[in-house]
């Protein structure tokens, strides 16, 4: 069997970036300055990745994975989407503690992906270590754009703040809201 993208390195948080910048902007304007050989993805990624090497943490990240994505790998996707699209994306943390009901959680990750151009940077753990994207909420489950080919997360198969055997663990305080906030700025 050959090994897959994502099998043995830990680039989740890396990609989480990507596919939720992506569910933000939606369809990439394409930027002539980038010439024919690049992308808006492309471009993305290796700006990403260079911010981790500059800090002296792409091996690890490589090895191990990114403890918090929010360590500059937001601000890069934000610059990005500012300097390419023409768009004005923010970031907003969803909670300041852990300790959140999940109803309190599910809901406010709901109301914020009614609006358009927003999607949720999620850490999960307990059934997978993983940074993921949320791009919409059901009743039921969380809805994925997911590096690892996650199409959802059951609501039943979820706790908040703490780890329990066999469940999906979702921690507030690493769960990141995304959104444009200035759809109208012409692209030069």
């Amino acid at each position: 069997m050959p090994i897959r993208q994502g099998s043995i390195d830990h680039l989740c948080g890396i990609y989480s970036v990507l596919n939720a910048t992506e569910v933000v902007v939606g369809k990439y304007v394409v930027d002539r300055r980038m010439g024919h050989r690049s992308n808006q993805r492309k471009t993305l990624f290796g700006e990403l990745v260079a911010h981790l090497a500059s800090k002296n943490e792409l091996e690890a990240a490589l090895t191990t994975g990114i403890d918090n994505v929010d360590a500059g790998l937001i601000d890069i996707a934000v610059k990005s989407v500012k300097t390419y699209q023409g768009q004005k994306m923010r970031k907003c943390p969803a909670f300041d503690t852990d300790w959140v009901p999940l109803d309190e959680y599910w809901e406010r990750l709901a109301t914020h992906l009614e609006q358009p151009g927003t999607a949720v940077i999620i850490c999960i753990s307990g059934r997978r270590e993983h940074w993921t994207c949320v791009k919409a909420v059901t009743d039921n489950a969380l809805v994925l754009a997911d590096s690892n080919g996650m199409k959802q997360i059951s609501r039943g198969h979820c706790l908040v703040g703490a780890e329990e055997k066999g469940m999906y663990s979702l921690w507030p305080t690493m769960t990141h809201l995304l959104s444009i906030i200035d759809v109208d700025v012409d692209v030069d």
